[in-house]
Formats: C-alpha cells, sequence, structure tokens
C-alpha cells in the first residue's frame, strides 16, 4: 500500500466523488496524469500537519509552547504504521 499526495481541480474531485464510476465525465487520460504527478510519501513516514499555520501567527513562544502546539495541531494525513 503506498500513500499518495495528488493534486486536482474542486470539479474533477467533486465528480469523482460523486461515486457513479460510469457518469464521470474527467477524462481517463486526466486522471491517469494526476496519478502519475502524485508524490509518494515515504514508508514510515510520521503525521502531517500544516506547521505554517502554526507559526503564522505572529507570537513570540518559548520552546514548550511551541512544542505544544505542534503536538496537538491537527492532524492532515496520519502517520504510515506500516513502515
Amino acid at each position: 500500500m503506498m500513500d499518495l499526495v495528488i493534486k486536482m481541480n474542486d470539479e474533477q474531485y467533486y465528480e469523482v466523488c460523486r461515486g457513479d464510476s460510469s457518469a464521470v465525465l474527467v477524462p481517463k487520460g486526466d486522471l491517469i496524469n494526476i496519478i502519475r504527478n502524485g508524490k509518494p510519501l515515504p514508508k514510515g513516514h510520521g503525521r502531517l500537519k500544516d506547521i505554517d499555520k502554526i507559526i503564522s501567527d505572529g507570537t513570540s513562544k518559548g520552546f514548550c509552547d511551541w512544542y505544544d502546539e505542534m503536538k496537538y495541531a491537527p492532524t492532515i494525513i496520519e502517520a504510515d504504521k506500516e513502515g
């Protein structure tokens, strides 16, 4: 199993998520290219979080404050426990 980060436009995403695969209008070639251009995450990666959001608030913090904010920030992609 591989974790893959892909970029696709909102319209394509919602079209694919509608659930009726026979009604998907996104050309098969587009979907193949989206997958080909994806970024595989390394096996055993940790949790992915939006750290930029944490540091963009502009306040001065000590190490423990930063640590706690990073530790408890919402996880975007869970860690790969198989790696």
